[in-house]
This record gives structure tokens, C-alpha cells and sequence, in this order.
């Protein structure tokens, strides 16, 4: 092996270990980010996370360039297909209980 191969090895190792630090600290910044999530605060960040983009996605899927993008026409199809879904599922789990009506007869 003549000295070129060898720094090649050095300089893919180096390579190796700083992907390596990179995951290590993604695993470690996403435990942290988990643990918030779970706290008080983060319940509180979430619901309000969660209240503005359900606010805000009406009005930015209205926008011309948005709806003329391909991605956004797949999302709105989805969209329409996961709540088609969430209704059957919702018709499909539905357990009546006793109405008012039933009793009167």
C-alpha cells in the first residue's frame, strides 16, 4: 500500500468518526427533545404548536403558488383521503347509545 492509500484510510476514518460524534449527538438532542416534549411545557407547546398550524394551513393551502405546486395538490389529496378514513373509522367504532327517540316508542 504506498502512502496515497494510506491517507485515504486516515481521511475516511476521520469521515467515520465525525458521523459518528454527528449521530451520537442527533441521539442525544433528540432524547432531550422528547423529555421536553413530555413536560408540562412541552404539552403546553405542542397544543399550541398544533392550534396554529391548524390555523394556518386553510389559509396557506388557499395561496396561488401553493396550490399550483404538484406537492401541494399530493398533500391535499392525502389530506381528503385520511379524512375519508378517519370518518370510516369513526362509523366503523360508533357504539349508539340510547336516545331520546328509542325511549318515547
Amino acid at each position: 500500500m504506498d502512502d496515497r492509500g494510506k491517507s485515504q484510510t486516515g481521511a475516511s476514518r476521520g469521515v467515520s468518526d465525525a458521523v459518528d460524534t454527528m449521530f451520537e449527538a442527533l441521539a442525544d438532542a433528540t432524547e432531550t427533545a422528547r423529555e421536553f416534549l413530555a413536560s408540562e411545557q412541552g404539552r403546553r407547546l405542542r397544543q399550541r404548536l398544533a392550534t396554529a398550524v391548524m390555523i394556518s394551513a386553510p389559509f396557506l393551502s388557499g395561496l396561488p403558488a401553493v396550490r399550483r405546486s404538484p406537492l401541494a395538490r399530493l398533500m391535499r389529496t392525502a389530506a381528503v383521503g385520511a379524512l375519508l378514513v378517519k370518518g370510516a373509522e369513526w362509523l366503523r367504532d360508533w357504539e349508539p347509545g340510547p336516545s331520546s327517540y328509542v325511549e318515547q316508542r
